[in-house]
């Protein structure tokens, strides 16, 4: 299943396109907000002493505050509709989504078959169940 979204949504380019993107690349989205994903170890994605301060709305068209405060409410939307799913199926959706941020396939859970094929079957289901529910 294909789902549409905003390119703007996703801070992939001002230009507002519809376009269909993959429900995985969704979830990697979803998985690096929630599990406050930095890609170079040893340096935050943000600084400790300004947590939490907030810069005046003025040129937020101009500086991507808005493309950053979508994104925002398009993660918090995934969220709900992740945390709404039962287990095994939610566990599945964040192993699959963690396993393509981080580009490997190694990581996996007690919760889950350990048998491949279905793990895999479990996998598209809990995918199906994450597309019926957006």
């Amino acid at each position: 299943m294909d789902l549409r979204v905003n390119h703007r949504s996703l801070g992939v380019h001002r230009a507002r396109v519809m376009t269909t993107i993959d429900p995985i690349e969704l979830l990697v989205l979803w998985w690096r907000a929630e599990s406050d994903w930095t890609p170079v170890e040893g340096y935050p994605v943000e600084c400790p002493s300004t947590r939490g301060w907030r810069a005046s709305r003025q040129y937020d068209d101009a500086n991507g505050a808005m493309e950053t405060d979508e994104r925002g409410m398009l993660i918090r939307h995934i969220s709900r509709i992740v945390n709404q799913i039962d287990e095994p199926y939610r566990t599945a959706l964040y192993l699959l989504a963690k396993n393509r941020a981080t580009g490997s396939n190694v990581w996996t859970s007690e919760r889950l078959p350990q048998d491949p094929t279905e793990r895999a079957n479990l996998v598209t289901e809990a995918l199906d169940r994450f597309m019926a529910t957006v």
